[in-house]
Formats: C-alpha cells, structure tokens, sequence
C-alpha cells in the first residue's frame, strides 16, 4: 500500500516538475522564473528523499539536505543580482 502511494506521488512531482519547467521557460517576469526554479528544486529534493526511503539508502538524505543548502543559496544570489546588478 505504501509502494502505491509513494508511486503516486513521485508521478504527481514529476508532473509538477514539468508545469514549474513550462513556467520557468514562459514565465513573463523573473519573479515567476526564480518560483518555479525553486518548485523544480522542491520537487527534485523530496523525489530523493523518496527514492532513499524506498530503497533504504540513508545517505541520500545527505544529498537532499546539499540541494536545500544550494538552492537556497542560489536563490538569495539571484535575488541579490536581480537587485543590485552584481552578486558580490
């Protein structure tokens, strides 16, 4: 039962990974860019976080923590760059 359920939801993000890619690739301003960055971001680290708990790989949960620490990270780069016009 809990197979289907994960099964489910991994084809739910995969299905919302490709709207936030439609979006990233149309969006009209750079705020609806940097969104759906983050929505593809959120839906790759909680995919790895199912695959480790399907397949009992814990140090995946490494992984997904990396891409949290990296997407945020990029986010407030951006962020900063779209305001001042430079990162550092």
């Amino acid at each position: 039962m809990l197979d289907a359920v994960l099964n489910f939801y991994s084809i739910g993000l995969a299905l919302l990974g490709l709207a936030a890619l439609y979006r990233a690739y149309s969006g009209p301003s750079a705020t609806d860019r940097i969104v759906a960055m983050n929505m593809i971001n959120t839906a790759v680290i909680l995919y790895i976080l199912i695959y480790a708990y399907r397949f009992g790989q814990d140090h995946y949960v490494d992984v997904a923590l990396l891409f949290v620490m990296v997407g945020f990270a990029a986010t407030l780069a951006v962020l900063k760059f779209l305001r001042d016009g430079r990162i550092i």
